[in-house]
């Protein structure tokens, strides 16, 4: 194992765990997915670097990974004491995570005088790490800061046991009478939905948007039909989202937004996360029984889909917004096999548009508060911004185009059969070009949310336009 020596030897050295201690995740699971993120064949040789032990997982991963640069969570509260007791004595950096990610974080901290890691035959937890410090400083020659089951191994040896723990967490768990506890934040209920991106279910009404425009709201074998569909996409919609956040946490860092989401701060442990993901897809699983063969094809379409978007596609620039613009369009394609009705062109060249627009505008609005922030690139993305009148332009005209195509759809022929009164859908193109045009414009002036999406939630203009196009259809097809 590595020992970095920087400073001189001080009294009853003060050491630290780093993992869920001094930051709020854990480095293997994060270099991990960093890891599988830009090669996911690695993915075929984990089982083989378990097998030869956790110490050579370690090694193995952290060899291919470099966090020199990487950003993580800090336990603030505990991170103060750190550079407080610095003052008066030594402190170390003593963790099961590899020697060099250790290092990695103690250079960027500048809070520690030496760091102890694991190597590739030695995993520095539990019993390990005890001996280690033992040898270095005798029974009762060191403090010890931890948060783990592990460290019930560690604090007996040590003269002071302080502790790291979320609400009624190890320290209800185990008999220690610890000299300090630093009690940090339990996820709420609403940091899960958040997570999972409760609000974008707003975005898996487009399955009902089929039921609505062939005026079958009334049939109940539609509507029981198009009910589980609703929930089986927005469960497995969640589920791609958790998985995208876990893929992009150092991205998510380094935007002053994103890095308030609930993996990227720790807020939510990415084990939570990960057992969160198998709970949804059991939901889908379950939905998917209920639902025709058709629906869960386009289900696991929609899974690959986002899948290849996370791994690949959305570090390529263009292709990322035609990519959201197509998993929105799959939507309706769901909702239209779910409830067993014929095709519209029209809807699908609607959504495409519309949606390629409203991807455009989310991009633009990163670049806006890039340049706010100083920076000129996004980071795992291709853009920059000198891209920004470009998207602009493609973002108003494909906007525009889809009004185009509502108001060619209004023309047809279908649409003078389905509708009593179908001149007032006419109505619907200027509010549509009038929204539209306010998000872009918002997005110019820098002034729109990252997500357009969120922002027509938020938004009580775009509340007016969504009831207002509501009722013009019902007035076409009633009155």
């Amino acid at each position: 194992m590595g020992i970095n020596t920087i400073n001189t030897m001080k009294p009853i050295p003060l050491c630290v765990d780093l993992d869920g201690t001094l930051i709020k995740t854990d480095l293997l699971i994060e270099s991990v997915l960093d890891l599988i993120k830009r090669k996911p064949w690695y993915l075929l040789y984990l089982p083989l670097w378990i097998y030869r032990g956790k110490a050579y997982l370690k090694a193995a991963v952290a060899s291919r990974v470099d966090f020199t640069e990487a950003d993580f969570p800090l336990n603030n509260e505990v991170v103060d004491y750190v550079r407080e007791q610095r003052q008066i004595r030594q402190t170390l950096l003593v963790s099961g995570s590899h020697q060099s990610l250790v290092d990695a974080v103690a250079a960027s901290t500048d809070l520690f005088d030496k760091t102890c890691g694991s190597d590739e035959q030695t995993n520095l937890t539990g019993q390990n790490k005890r001996d280690w410090l033992v040898a270095e400083f005798g029974v009762g020659g060191f403090d010890y800061i931890g948060n783990d089951q592990d460290d019930n191994l560690v604090w007996p040896s040590a003269r002071e046991a302080l502790l790291v723990s979320k609400p009624n967490g190890i320290v209800e768990k185990t008999s220690i009478d610890f000299n300090r506890v630093f009690i940090t934040d339990k996820p709420r209920l609403s940091d899960y939905l958040k997570l999972m991106r409760v609000h974008q279910w707003v975005k898996n009404f487009l399955i009902l948007v089929p039921l609505f425009l062939g005026q079958l709201v009334g049939d109940p074998e539609a509507v029981a039909a198009i009910i589980p569909a609703f929930l089986a996409m927005s469960l497995l919609a969640s589920a791609t989202y958790i998985f995208n956040d876990m893929l992009d946490l150092q991205s998510d860092r380094e935007n002053a937004n994103k890095s308030k989401r609930a993996l990227a701060s720790g807020q939510i442990s990415i084990l939570a996360g990960c057992k969160l993901i198998c709970l949804l897809m059991i939901g889908v699983l379950l939905l998917a029984l209920m639902l025709p063969a058709g629906f869960n094809l386009m289900l696991v379409l929609y899974l690959l889909a986002t899948l290849a978007y996370s791994f690949v596609l959305k570090r390529k620039e263009i292709v990322d917004v035609l990519m959201i613009a197509g998993l929105h369009t799959m939507r309706v394609i769901a909702g239209t096999v779910a409830i067993d009705v014929d095709w519209s062109f029209w809807l699908l060249a609607f959504s495409m548009f519309m949606f390629f627009s409203l991807a455009l505008a989310k991009r633009v609005a990163e670049l806006k508060n890039m340049v706010a922030s100083g920076r000129m690139q996004t980071t795992g993305r291709g853009y920059h911004v000198d891209d920004i009148p470009v998207l602009l332009a493609m973002g108003v005209s494909s906007g525009l185009a889809s009004i185009l195509i509502i108001a060619m759809y209004i023309n047809g022929d279908k649409v003078q059969q389905l509708y009593s009164h179908p001149y007032y859908l006419w109505l619907v193109c200027p509010i549509f070009m009038y929204w539209i045009t306010r998000i872009w414009m918002k997005t110019s002036r820098g002034e729109m949310n990252e997500d357009p999406v969120l922002f027509a939630i938020r938004d009580r203009v775009s509340h007016v336009v969504a009831l207002s196009v509501i009722l013009i259809i019902l007035a076409a097809t009633v009155l």
